[in-house]
């Protein structure tokens, strides 16, 4: 092994727009997942539903087996949630929605600005570095 630093992947490269696709079109990157979140003993046979539905779009998310009480509670009032709009009776109240969507923007899985990186300046938002244009022209 080379001394020095170590080479970033492709993904760490483009992540921090150095990424140039003539050198690293070579490179193939290993993605090892984290530990999967581990569903509890007392989640409802509607809970597990839930979370069978949901384990994939949080693993690629990045939870992990330490979040696995907090995805066992979002599936848990996930559940509830849909058997009150099944009823057709009455609506869940409000902070049952209220406190899905939190669930939702914690396990990074409400939309795109809840995942990884937290949106982007595509998205209309200024950027927060203050460097990001030092060594570059006004236009």
């Amino acid at each position: 092994m080379k001394p020095g630093p170590k080479r970033k992947t492709p993904t760490e490269k483009a992540a921090t727009g150095t990424l140039r696709p003539f050198r690293d079109a070579g490179v193939t990157e290993i993605v090892v997942p984290g530990n999967p979140p581990i569903a509890p003993e007392y989640l409802t046979p509607e809970a597990i539903i839930v979370w069978q539905e949901t384990l994939g779009r949080v693993m690629s998310a990045g939870v992990t087996e330490l979040d696995s009480a907090l995805l066992a509670r979002y599936c848990s009032l996930e559940a509830l949630v849909r058997k009150a709009f099944a009823a057709g009776n009455e609506p869940p109240p409000a902070a049952y929605l209220t406190v899905l969507r939190q669930h939702e923007e914690l396990l990074r899985i409400a939309g795109p600005k809840s995942r990884v990186g937290g949106g982007s300046a595509a998205d209309g938002a200024k950027s927060s570095n203050p460097f990001a244009r030092n060594g570059r022209a006004g236009r």
